[in-house]
């Protein structure tokens, strides 16, 4: 069945992790992205500023290297909750000052609370699988007590630990989206099908399943695999693919110019009817920009899609 479309997805942002060491943030092991929340905090309320000011209307914290177990090779693992919701009060910081520029646009933007992986996210036999649950579920108990719009479970390359992260997050009153990351031939990292991702979320609220950390070339696979998998599930579907390439012995970090990047993506999300559409990993408000661009080509299609984004995701506080 196909999806029911919505005149024009959505726009969620782009990278952070990239795009504060762009901005020269401290990114390195262990800490990665959670080093900005200690050192620049000023630079990542930036971060989500400029891509509101870009056309975002869903920014997600700064919360991927936020959950204790990452913390803890750092020797901060006491420090976890206090970081998360750190993160959460500089993305509302900068609705905030957005509002004082925009105030129809921030009215309508949401704030997504990021939940990753517990180990490498490119490592999929790491993940401790099901067992993963007590550790998601205080991590989505913490962002939901310092004012997020909806859980973002992401960059997630096998189903069990998809499946607990998911579980974590429901009843908590908020709306729970899934990402996961796909191969060339469209199935999980781990090898699994998106049919079988759909199976394990049984019985699971989940208000939306996008392929996220992608390679644009992988998509036109794994795309159609998510439409014929979601099926007459009533769930919104999206995407955002990152920027690079993998090629013989290194990876291309950018593998496409922006202009291009957009206009590809925004072809695939009117083809497949899809509802959210973003960017990952090396992207920057300016990919946002142009993928606003591409997205938007006719009057009021932007203030639609703020209109349902903000219909579909109530807005906490």
């Amino acid at each position: 069945m196909p999806v029911k479309p919505w005149p024009a997805p959505a726009l969620i942002d782009g990278a952070m992790g990239t795009e504060l060491e762009r901005r020269g943030a401290r990114m390195d092991a262990p800490l990665w992205s959670a080093h900005a929340l200690v050192e620049a905090p000023a630079v990542v309320r930036q971060v989500h500023l400029d891509y509101l000011r870009a056309g975002a209307q869903v920014i997600t914290t700064n919360t991927f290297r936020t959950h204790a177990r990452n913390l803890a090779a750092g020797g901060r693992a006491h420090e976890a909750a206090a970081l998360t919701r750190l993160a959460v009060s500089l993305a509302r910081e900068a609705r905030e000052q957005w509002a004082g520029e925009d105030p129809e646009a921030a009215a309508t933007a949401r704030i997504a609370g990021s939940m990753s992986p517990l180990e490498d996210c490119f490592r999929p036999a790491d993940s401790p699988g099901s067992r993963a649950g007590p550790e998601h579920r205080a991590m989505a108990e913490t962002l939901a007590a310092a004012g997020c719009d909806l859980l973002l479970v992401e960059t997630m390359g096998r189903v069990d630990e998809a499946a607990a992260a998911v579980q974590a997050g429901q009843g908590l009153g908020l709306p729970v989206w899934l990402a996961v990351v796909c191969r060339a031939d469209g199935r999980l990292l781990a090898g699994e099908s998106l049919d079988e991702l759909v199976a394990g979320l049984r019985g699971l609220a989940v208000q939306a399943l996008l392929v996220n950390c992608t390679e644009l070339t992988f998509l036109p696979a794994a795309i159609p695999a998510l439409v014929a998998a979601a099926g007459a599930r009533d769930m919104l579907l999206g995407t955002y693919p990152h920027t690079g390439h993998a090629a013989p012995g290194r990876f291309v970090t950018h593998a496409v110019t922006a202009a291009a990047f957009a206009s590809e993506v925004a072809a695939i999300a009117r083809s497949a009817g899809l509802h959210l559409v973003g960017s990952c990993c090396g992207s920057t408000p300016a990919w946002t920009e142009a993928l606003g661009q591409e997205l938007y080509r006719e009057t009021g299609e932007r203030e639609a899609a703020r209109a349902r984004l903000a219909a579909a995701v109530p807005r906490r506080g």
